[in-house]
């Protein structure tokens, strides 16, 4: 079978050009080794496939049968070839990604744009998420998992470690006494991310202390969660980098300064697999990048 499979581009040429000797010449091989193949093929078949003269070559009935049927799936394989080829070349298709809102915003809102820029024929289908997601079942090529609880059959990649801190605005503490101990966080008003729960393990070198909050609001959006704690609302769990900004301009303060927040977690770019589409590989190498910049 895999005589016939390499022979069947010969058998092919012949008959185009109705000569073994200008099939030859385009197949780059010598006439005697081209005869010598199709005659070789003749006789594991049992069958004349040409019949042959000074001056032209024909397919028998069972050459033109065999012709027919293999003509086209040379041709098919070639326009597969070729798609192929033409798709690591200009790649297209759609990216089905999913991730939070505040992820993008904050970490990769610029990449997914310089993404689109460089390849225009790439779709990306976005889907923001609140609680994450189930790679296995759920319908994304691509997704970004904080946290630990990915399941090993996936393949991670590692982009940042968050770990939030404490902050409230200046206002807060006109009505409410400034923290000392993570368990005098039960006096104030507490805004909480939904994902981190209601439980804040705080550290402070060896020392953990969890505390059980009852939170004054709950959002599933770090945006709002930081928002309300401008407003002067309650002190909330905030990214140090996401904080800095409004640290510096005093809008925040940072609450319990010696002790972290806890829930320092990784944030992952998720795939099903490592057998990608080209354009998923160019997706994920594009973001990896983007980050490590």
């Amino acid at each position: 079978m895999q005589d016939f499979l390499s022979d069947v581009p010969l058998l092919v040429e012949v008959a185009r050009q109705k000569s073994f000797t200008k099939a030859a010449e385009i197949l780059g091989i010598g006439v005697s080794t081209l005869s010598r193949r199709i005659k070789l093929l003749e006789e594991r078949m049992g069958v004349l496939l040409f019949y042959r003269d000074t001056r032209n070559v024909e397919p028998t009935d069972n050459g033109a049968y065999l012709l027919d049927r293999c003509g086209y799936i040379l041709d098919e394989v070639q326009k597969t070839y070729e798609s192929v080829v033409g798709n690591m070349q200009n790649p297209s298709g759609l990216i089905r990604i999913c991730m939070f809102q505040d992820t993008y915003e904050h970490l990769l809102k610029d990449a997914l744009l310089d993404f689109a820029a460089k390849w225009p024929d790439i779709q990306m289908d976005l889907t923001f998420v609140e609680h994450p997601v189930d790679m296995r079942t759920d319908p994304y090529d691509v997704a970004f998992l904080i946290g630990p609880s990915i399941a090993p059959s996936l393949v991670a990649r590692k982009l940042l470690t968050v770990e939030p801190f404490l902050y409230a605005s200046p206002a807060l503490f006109r009505r409410y006494p400034v923290p000392e101990e993570p368990r005098d966080l039960d006096r104030l008003p507490c805004i909480a991310l939904q994902r981190f729960g209601r439980r804040w393990p705080m550290h402070k070198g060896d020392r953990q202390v969890t505390v059980d909050i009852h939170p004054q609001y709950s959002f599933s959006s770090v945006e709002m969660c930081r928002d309300f704690a401008l407003a002067g609302h309650g002190v909330t769990l905030i990214r140090k980098g996401r904080a800095e900004a409004d640290e510096r301009a005093g809008r925040l303060v940072r609450v319990l300064p010696d002790w972290s927040g806890g829930f320092t977690h990784d944030v992952n770019l998720v795939v099903g697999s490592s057998q990608l589409p080209q354009r998923v590989r160019l997706f994920m190498d594009h973001i990896l990048a983007s980050v490590a910049q």
